[in-house]
């Protein structure tokens, strides 16, 4: 299913934020930005449709919530990154990370239907790596931000990127733990004896996926 689920990534909400990089995409349109020169990458990232929840009651038509705000995944997210190499040069992606700002109670939201699945993608297009957000809460200071790891057959890093051959991750994102969570992905590079680091986010704003309280039973 999550391969299914997957396919849909070029059909999704789409947004591009990457930091100290050249383009942004949002909805129905691109802008150019200033390039900084010690960057050798570009990072696209979109955030597929999976399960959905609205925060607070449901308006009465689907057109009140299809772009709303309060819109939320739940329980986890997929996050597909597609990874760039700027200009002619070549550039080695050696780890992800993921950077969390904050976790608050999960406010109260409805649930609302999947989309339809597509047909699977190509198996040299799954780059499939998992990462556990409570993992990143209790990170401190001292300790490094929590990386996805690749899931059952899917090589670990190093990747090589160039001009004419990117790369694609899909990053699985699982809560286990009740909570509002909000995370940006770290993308990290070498390139001709420099090293640095890409920060990834939706539109600006940092990903996010809510896990509600437990329905009672009564």
């Amino acid at each position: 299913m999550l391969t299914a689920v997957l396919a849909g990534a070029s059909a999704a909400v789409t947004g591009l934020v990457t930091r100290n990089v050249d383009k942004v995409i949002t909805r129905g349109g691109e802008a150019v930005l200033a390039r900084t020169p010690e960057d050798p990458i570009t990072v696209h990232a979109s955030q597929p449709f999976r399960i959905k929840g609205y925060i607070g009651p449901l308006p009465p038509t689907t057109e009140r919530w299809r772009d709303s705000a309060n819109v939320v995944e739940l329980y986890g997210a997929v996050v597909h990154l597609i990874v760039e190499a700027a200009g002619d040069r070549t550039a080695i992606i050696n780890k992800l990370d993921v950077r969390m700002e904050s976790c608050d109670a999960p406010p109260h939201v409805s649930h609302l239907a999947g989309p339809p699945l597509a047909a699977p993608m190509s198996p040299r297009q799954l780059r499939e790596f998992r990462v556990s957000l409570n993992v990143g809460l209790r990170a401190n200071a001292t300790e490094p931000a929590p990386s996805p790891r690749p899931a059952d057959g899917v090589p670990d890093f190093p990747y090589t990127v160039t001009p004419l051959d990117p790369d694609h991750f899909f990053i699985h994102v699982t809560t286990e733990e009740p909570g509002d969570f909000r995370w940006r992905i770290g993308v990290h590079w070498i390139c001709n004896g420099k090293s640095g680091v890409v920060v990834t986010d939706l539109h600006g704003q940092p990903f996010r996926v809510v896990r509600p309280e437990p329905r009672s039973r009564s």
